[in-house]
Parts: C-alpha cells; structure tokens; sequence
C-alpha cells in the first residue's frame, strides 16, 4: 500500500531531522573527546558553522527560485551528504594527527580543523536549504491554509520527538567500541547519517512522480536569479523588509535572543555553574522541555481555529511574555521555591514560543510569493541566525553567573519587543488571509 502525501513528508522530515540531531550532539563531544579541556575548538567550530550560513544561506536558497523543486531537493541533500563525509573524515585526521604532532607539528591540525568546519558549514546549509525547501515552499503549494495548520503541528511533533530521542541514541551509540577502532560509536553515527539521505532521495522522487505538476513553480526573472553575490547581500536585506511579512519574521527573530530555552548552551551553563544542579535533573527539565513543546503544537490548530492565523499567533507571543516575566520574578526571590517556580515558568514559556513559531511559519507560506519563496526564506533563517549569534555574543560579554540576571532580564525585554513588533505588524495586515489566497483543494 502506496504511503500518503503528507506521511511521506513527515518520514522525510523525521529522517533529515534525526540525522541532523544526531550529528550536531556527537561532533562537540568528540571534538572535546580528541582535544580534552579544548571547549574552546568546539565553540569556535559552531560560532564560524553559524557565521557562514548567515552570509551564504540567503544566496544559496535563492536557487530554490531558478529551478524545479526536485532539483533543489537533490541539492539539498547533496550538500548534506558532502558535509557529513567531510567532517568524518576531518575527525578521524584529527585522532590521526593529534597522535604524530610531534613528528609533523600542528599545521596538519589546523587544515583538519579547516576541513571539519567547511563540512559543518556544507551540512548546516544543506539542512537549512532542505527545511525551507520542503516545509516553506512545498508544503505550502500543497495544502489549503486550513491544513497547513494541522500539517505544520505534526511537522514540529517530528522535530520534537526527533530533538529528545536522537540525541538519547546518539549517546548511546558513542559509547560503543570494537575491535579497537577508534570513534567507532561516531562512526555508525557517521553512517547512520549517511545511509538516511538513500531513502529520504527515494520518498521525494516518489512524491514527485506521483504528483508531477508540483515539480514546476513560477521562476524567479532571469535579472533576479543573475544577481551578483555582493549585490545580493548588499541589497538583499532592503528588499526582504519590504516583504509583507518582514516584520512577522522580525518579531520571530527578536526571540532567539532570548537565554531562557531549556536546551540552551546558556542556560544549561548557569544551572550547572550556579545553582549546581545534577545532571539528572537538567536532564529531565530539558525533557520537560520538549513535552511542553508538543502541548503547543497539539493547541495550535484549536487556537488558530478559534481565533484565527493573526490573533492566535499573537496569543502565543503574549503568553510567552507574561511567563517568561513570572520567571524572573520567581528568580530574583532566590530561594529554593524560586528557583522551582523560575524553571517551571520557564517551561510554560515554551508553550508560547513554540506556537508562536508555529504561527509564524504559516505567516511565511501564506504571505511570501512562490516565485520568491526560496530568497525570501533565506533571509529570515539568516535573521534568526544573527540573532543567535547576537545572544552568544551577549554571553560572552557577561560571562560570569553572577551576571546571568541580566541575561534573563534582557531576555524579558526581548520577549516583549517580539510581542509589540508583531502586534503592530497584526494590526497593519488585518485582512492578511484575503491578501494571498490558497490552493483550492488538498492533495
């Protein structure tokens, strides 16, 4: 029996995304594993992975405009399939060289360690290509705006059953030896990775086949798709904030510069270095986590019925806010109750962000014009990445956790000016669902 559309999506989506999980739990450990007390490599390895998909993405998905959705899909998973090869073999150079420095000197090292980066750097954009490839341009061309709220819940129902078990096996995996093969857990993460880009190819040809006239989408101008990289960049941004949906996606963006996620590098640090939580507990409050993320995308359709794409979205995005506000007040008492009530509070905040995410995503493909999807897209994962690398920055500036009060009160004062930015962009586009209308039928 020949699987559904949207199952064959959510097993694609469950496949890059387990894959990717996986990937980006193991390498950090086994950086830090080669080169002990190094933590420094692996934050410059993902600080530069971050830098360069901010600067390039937004070119990259541009091509999602140019050419039929088949062929950015296999681009997509090309880049994957290249960075994850690459970056296996830069780690098992590093044991390599590491092993004979003294004989060859650190140079070899480095250009190991220029090798891991440009493979993280090809399966960072590889994967972020993908997500908006399939979740922001094919999806949306394929459900009406009713079953795009429905569809988007169970899409982030697979990110979120993928984010709590894929790194679970991930850990498991690294612990495994054999016949004194060195990484060999990573190693099986390595093909794990690997093998998944055969049958995630295999779903999307079938897709396609099955239902060709997705294939085609209006293309970009052959002017626009010239573009030089400079231009693009230089006047890439003025154009996106002309978009309809620019400051949505704005308001979306101010909130990864807040410190309060329960998976946060940040947050994760202080609990550790100043409230000395065990390990076991910090586990089960990022597990908690992502339970109270699945709450959200359960509540999603219901609320998005109820009240609508705009005003349900923007009830997300205040509810953040006042939970988020309870948890500072809850930390600044600083007792052991406080402390209780600050990480619950934190907990109910992810019920806001995730809708709110969830909202925001359907504002993207309803409002973005097909023929722009793919540039447009690029732009916004850019936005976000910035204001990830913004929050890191802060981080560093006030790296002390006697400090850290401040990050939760800037994170407070982030969460609010996401709510009054998209509050304001709601109030502008009241009749945004009229403004682009959706398919007729389902698929």
């Amino acid at each position: 029996m020949k699987l559904s559309f949207s199952t064959r999506i959510l097993i694609g989506r469950l496949l890059t995304r387990s894959g990717d999980q996986a990937w980006d739990f193991a390498v950090p450990l086994v950086l830090i594993k080669i080169l002990p007390g190094e933590f420094r490599i692996a934050a410059l390895y993902y600080f530069l992975v971050r830098l360069a998909t901010v600067v390039f993405l937004p070119r990259l998905t541009s091509l999602i405009d140019t050419v039929n959705r088949f062929k950015a899909a296999k681009l997509g998973i090309l880049l994957q399939l290249v960075g994850v090869i690459l970056g296996l073999l830069s780690l098992y150079l590093f044991v390599f060289f590491n092993s004979v420095e003294p004989m060859w000197g650190p140079t070899p090292i480095y250009l190991a360690f220029a090798f891991l980066i440009f493979g993280g750097i090809l399966s960072n954009l590889g994967s972020s290509f993908m997500d908006i490839s399939i979740a922001n341009d094919l999806v949306p061309s394929s459900f009406t705006e009713d079953e795009l709220a429905r569809f988007n819940s169970r899409l982030r129902q697979v990110d979120l059953f993928t984010e709590v078990t894929a790194p679970v096996i991930a850990g498991l995996l690294l612990v495994l030896e054999w016949n004194n093969i060195s990484l060999f857990g990573f190693l099986l993460i390595g093909i794990w990775n690997i093998l998944s880009f055969l049958p995630e190819y295999g779903i999307l040809r079938s897709i396609f086949h099955d239902r060709p006239e997705l294939m085609n989408k209006p293309i970009q101008s052959s002017e626009a798709s010239k573009t030089s990289f400079i231009k693009k960049i230089t006047k890439g941004w003025r154009s996106f904030f002309k978009e309809p949906v620019a400051l949505a996606v704005l308001a979306y963006a101010v909130l990864w510069l807040s410190a309060l996620s329960p998976h946060g590098v940040l947050l994760t640090a202080f609990l550790i270095d100043g409230w000395k939580l065990p390990e076991w507990e910090i586990g089960i409050f990022r597990g908690l986590g992502a339970f109270f993320g699945l709450g959200a995308t359960v509540l999603f359709p219901k609320i998005i019925e109820r009240w609508g794409l705009l005003r349900g979205t923007q009830g997300f995005v205040v509810f953040q806010f006042v939970m988020v506000l309870l948890a500072l007040i809850c930390f600044l008492s600083g007792d052991r109750l406080g402390q209780i009530g600050f990480l619950a509070f934190v907990l109910f905040s992810r019920i806001g962000v995730y809708g709110f995410g969830l909202g925001e995503i359907q504002i993207r493909q309803i409002g973005i014009r097909p023929e722009v999807r793919g540039q447009v897209n690029g732009f916004a994962s850019a936005l976000t990445g910035i204001a990830t690398l913004g929050l890191y920055a802060a981080g560093a500036l006030l790296p002390s956790t006697q400090d850290f009060n401040m990050l939760i009160i800037g994170s407070v004062l982030c969460v609010l000016l996401s709510a009054i930015i998209y509050s304001v962009w709601a109030q502008k586009h009241s009749e945004f669902k009229d403004e682009f209308p959706r398919p007729e039928s389902n698929i």
